[in-house]
């Protein structure tokens, strides 16, 4: 009977972390365009200089001649639109880290065999989100007289995105480093503990360990790596440039705390299997 609770939890917040993720990655993408609009409407120096001359006629003409608000309306409707959408994305990655929370509190309940389950499978969840997921928005603005405050470029950056990107501009080595330290090998080694939990009886199970063990020695590469990712994006911030870290790069961070988690307790488990 405790064995069925104990799957059930863990079922629980396996199901949970994936429908929370899935809506933090919805919803950043979400901002994301909306972001992409918000900005585009302030780079278009052509609707900028129709606006001020717009509205320097209506005052010359005392009104006669009416300032057309057009797309300052809907400016002002996608703000109300990027707040809410900010809103509702801090909201979901506020719960997306309760449940997870919850799920490493559950080492004081679960079975340890069950628990080091949910977190190898939590883990693959959000390293998965976590690299498809925006982690930076970065903003290069400029002050011009007479016309105001003009984005002049607007990014917003995932994992997987920056290494294509840097890919595609031939920086081969940094996107080479990216791909193997903050994707392949975490994925690797969160799929080699899961194979040795679930084939933990077969006489491959020593190569296996031997494998973990080896692996082992790389992680805290993905942290590492991803560290000097945000550098690279960030790298040039001045007064004219605005940077703002997104949820993609908290979701990585549970991936990195459920992976060290999951190397320990499985590490455990091989020890009391081999003896």
């Amino acid at each position: 009977m405790k064995r069925v609770f104990d799957i059930i939890l863990a079922s629980t917040v396996i199901v949970l972390v994936t429908y929370f993720s899935f809506t933090t990655y919805k919803s950043a993408k979400e901002l994301e365009s909306v972001n992409k609009v918000y900005y585009e409407a302030q780079s278009d120096i052509g609707d900028l200089i129709k606006q001020k001359f717009n509205s320097m006629l209506s005052t010359l003409t005392f009104g006669a001649v009416k300032s057309k608000e057009k797309n300052a309306i809907d400016l002002n409707e996608i703000t109300a639109k990027k707040i809410i959408l900010k809103d509702k994305s801090i909201k979901d990655i506020e719960y997306l880290a309760t449940i997870a929370t919850i799920g490493l509190l559950l080492y004081f309940i679960l079975d340890r065999y069950i628990y080091a389950l949910m977190l190898s499978i939590v883990s693959i969840i959000t390293l998965i989100f976590g690299v498809i997921t925006p982690i930076l928005l970065i903003v290069i603005h400029k002050n011009v007289n007479y016309l105001g405050d003009i984005v002049l470029s607007f990014e917003s950056k995932t994992i997987i995105g920056t290494v294509e990107h840097l890919y595609n501009n031939s920086n081969y080595p940094v996107a080479i480093a990216i791909l193997l330290f903050s994707i392949i090998v975490p994925l690797v080694k969160s799929l080699s503990m899961l194979f040795v939990l679930v084939w933990k009886r077969f006489h491959i199970l020593n190569r296996v360990i031997s494998f973990f063990k080896h692996l082992g020695k790389w992680s805290m590469l993905d942290v590492f790596i991803v560290s000097l990712l945000l550098v690279y994006l960030s790298v040039g911030s001045s007064q004219n440039s605005y940077s703002e870290i997104e949820n993609g790069l908290y979701i990585f961070l549970i991936y990195v705390i459920y992976s060290i988690i999951t190397s320990i307790v499985v590490d455990n488990i091989i020890i009391k299997t081999t003896k």
